[in-house]
């Protein structure tokens, strides 16, 4: 990264005394959206110098805080957040409009009209989905069953569904800034070592390659793989049937029960927060997951294997204990071609492998389906799959139950999103549900399950 210097304007001195301008010698080490990290060698020998711009950053509106780092001449400053009005001010306006329309008779224009104004987002998600992607989205059932609403004069639940889909995105994105932020505090490290910031809590270096992937990881799983296909195909199906049940029954307010029917609710927030979350956990513990997927695999270990039968020395019965897995299934190699032997036979019998190395194998990154988990000594550790740098292997317990916690929660969070949309779905279709009952249903499971 090159050295930029910057030049200020100039600061207005006494007239017996006309200062020139300044020139500063600063870089950037690193950023991430709300947040920059700058170095600027000058701090290291002029404390004046450290306090004026001390001032000055604090006097700067758009900067909500900022800090010296006395070890490191850089200077951190925050962006300062610009609120939630953007995302839940012309929702809740909206909302608060439709309730008073009647008992103060406004025109239905007018409230139709805000309403529509609200779902501006909406539709153009709509319109990019159409003619970027060239594909019928969810957002197209919802920008269809808000025109019934509308065209029948139920602004309540169309403001209502608008409204408690903006709260749901406002808490996502704050769940977001903070995961941001402990990132922040983790890539803030260096990455050859670890600190130790409390007597109890470490921080386990990220790697660098890996610190934009997280997020983008989550797609990688078997559980959106598998789920993804499912809520995509399922929407073409849904206006078919919803269309032919309008022929059917004759009445559109029960074909319109079928257009909220939302399958992969959960892909927007739910895992990919979930998964993030113990990301972060886990290297706050000095455990570093390079993945998703690996995150994912974790979970669903049933055999450990180690590369040296000098391992057998580390383990006790506590340690077995917290695993969660049966001795038995516990196996030790004692060469290169003893891992090749057992790596082939366990994958015949179907086992999901842990292997727990401290040194390096090429073998073993040649399996898609196991994990490679490193003590974190030696240059092997970069191509792991996991890294304990600890050295040991007591966090090996906790990493296990993390990552089948993390499942866990997912699927939890999945049926907690599906099911009620489902219930409301075919109670609408068959007997009629009231659109503001429907509404408030389907975005309070939403929610819930993003914050389950």
């Amino acid at each position: 990264m090159t050295t930029t210097t910057l030049t200020p304007a100039p600061v207005q001195a006494a007239e017996n005394s006309p200062a020139p301008p300044e020139w500063v010698d600063w870089q950037v080490a690193h950023q991430i959206p709300g947040r920059l990290r700058i170095r600027i060698p000058r701090l290291n020998w002029d404390d004046e110098f450290a306090r004026r711009l001390q001032r000055s950053l604090l006097r700067t509106t758009a900067i909500s805080e900022s800090r010296i780092r006395e070890p490191d001449p850089s200077e951190k400053v925050g962006a300062r957040n610009q609120g939630t009005w953007p995302t839940l001010g012309m929702p809740a306006l909206t909302l608060a409009v439709a309730i008073a329309a009647a008992p103060l008779e406004l025109p239905f224009s007018i409230v139709g009209g805000i309403v529509l104004a609200a779902s501006i987002p909406l539709w153009q998600r709509v319109g990019e989905a159409l003619t970027q992607q060239g594909q019928v989205t969810i957002d197209c059932l919802d920008a269809l069953w808000l025109s019934y609403q509308l065209l029948q004069g139920n602004n309540i639940a169309g403001a209502l569904a608008l409204n408690l889909a903006a709260v749901g995105e406002s808490l996502r994105q704050s769940k977001l800034q903070q995961l941001e932020d402990e990132l922040y505090l983790l890539f803030e490290q260096e990455d050859a070592e670890i600190h130790w910031l409390s007597d109890r809590q470490r921080f386990a270096p990220v790697p660098e390659a890996a610190r934009e992937g997280w997020l983008d990881s989550v797609e990688k799983t078997e559980l959106l793989q598998n789920l993804k296909p499912v809520a995509q195909g399922a929407i073409l199906p849904t206006l078919f049937l919803s269309g032919t049940w309008a022929i059917l029954t004759g009445d559109l307010g029960r074909a319109s029960a079928l257009l909220p029917l939302d399958i992969g609710v959960s892909l927007r927030g739910v895992t990919p927060l979930a998964v993030v979350s113990t990301l972060t956990a886990a290297a706050r513990q000095g455990v570093y997951i390079r993945n998703a997927r690996v995150l994912e695999k974790l979970a669903q270990v049933d055999t450990l294997a180690f590369t040296r039968e000098s391992f057998q020395d580390l383990i006790t019965p506590e340690l077995l204990v917290s695993w969660g897995i049966p001795y038995q299934c516990i196996h030790f190699a004692t060469d290169a071609a003893a891992v090749e032997c057992l790596q082939e036979q366990l994958r015949r019998q179907g086992k999901r492998v842990a292997w727990i190395t401290d040194s390096g194998s090429d073998c073993l990154a040649a399996w898609e389906d196991q994990v490679v988990i490193s003590l974190g000594r030696g240059d092997f550790e970069a191509a792991a799959d996991v890294i304990l740098h600890s050295h040991d292997l007591q966090p090996l317990g906790y990493t296990f139950a993390l990552a089948q916690h993390t499942l866990a929660t997912a699927y939890e969070s999945l049926a907690i999103a599906t099911l009620p949309n489902l219930l409301v779905v075919a109670v609408g279709a068959f007997w009629g549900l009231n659109p503001v009952a429907a509404a408030a249903i389907n975005g309070s499971s939403a929610i819930l399950a993003e914050h389950w």
